[in-house]
């Protein structure tokens, strides 16, 4: 469906503590907005919640403004300088013309996503190559600590920021997992995006199976995109059919014969975190971190 796009100048009468405000993007059921506050810019996101009369059930409602609220409960916890943070503004319900939304800040970030630069065709060096990696173990560590998985790892949510205190800072907490507590409906497969997902999720019992090495494939699959350039599983745009055979069942080509200019060891660590089976990935990231380290040294 089409989200309605609220009207910035009611947006604004609602938030009198914000200046400026600006319309920056669309996706999923979000409306993204600029503003600045205390001489700070952040980022005011508007989730749109729907109604019954836009075809949606009750329970399904419930869902989503459960799902919203998880993603900023998710953000609250996170510390580390590597995950977006939320900003001034705390959660508030909003009833505008344009419908009911709940409405929260998140830092800006200045930048551009990592997909991007895939996109440009520049092909990054091994230690431009490690230095992502570096940031993705500590992204994965982080939602460990706090008990998720992020399940949405890909080049087009993680920002460059080329600030050398936070290279890179990854976005979109909207479909995290918390891994105990009450747990979301979920459907035959998990929300995420299919050509980034890992194959155990796409089993009618991945929800028995699900652990950080979802994440684990997921950002091996990014370096793997990073270093060659190619997206395995969705070279061009396709149907979701074609898709999921391809990550159940095509091995990617190996990245030692994509990327020969890099060491041996390094384009195998990566092949090992996107193996389809997660008992053959890495079970530990102080191992992966450790043999990453040892095959740039």
């Amino acid at each position: 469906m089409r989200i309605p796009k609220p009207d910035i100048t009611e947006l604004q009468s609602y938030l009198p503590d914000y200046t400026d405000i600006s319309y920056v993007a669309t996706g999923g059921f979000k409306v993204v907005f600029s503003g600045w506050i205390n001489e700070q810019q952040e980022a005011i996101k508007a989730i749109y919640i729907p109604s019954e009369t836009d075809g949606f059930a009750p329970e399904q409602i419930d869902q989503l403004i459960a799902r919203a609220k998880r993603e900023i409960e998710t953000l609250e916890q996170c510390t580390g300088l590597e995950i977006v943070k939320r900003a001034s503004l705390a959660p508030l319900k909003l009833s505008l013309s344009s419908g009911n939304y709940l409405v929260y800040s998140e830092e800006f970030l200045s930048g551009r996503a990592l997909a991007d630069v895939i996109q440009s065709g520049i092909k990054p060096d091994n230690q431009e190559l490690a230095r992502v990696f570096g940031f993705l173990i500590s992204v994965m560590e982080q939602m460990i600590w706090i008990g998720y998985l992020h399940r949405d790892i890909k080049p087009a949510n993680i920002i460059v920021t080329e600030t050398p205190e936070r290279p890179y800072v990854i976005l979109d907490m909207g479909i995290a997992y918390k891994m105990q507590g009450t747990q979301l409906t979920q459907g035959p497969t998990p929300p995420g995006t299919l050509r980034y997902m890992a194959p155990e999720l796409l089993q009618p019992d991945y929800k028995d199976v699900m652990d950080f090495r979802c994440d684990l494939y997921s950002s091996g699959l990014t370096m793997y995109e990073l270093a060659s350039g190619i997206q395995p599983f969705a070279p061009q745009p396709q149907n979701d059919y074609a898709t999921m055979y391809r990550v159940l069942h095509n091995q990617p080509e190996k990245l030692e014969a994509l990327r020969p200019d890099l060491p041996l060891n390094f384009c195998r660590i990566i092949d090992r975190c996107i193996k389809k089976r997660p008992a053959l990935r890495y079970a530990r990231l102080e191992l992966l971190r450790k043999e990453l380290e040892e095959a740039l040294s």
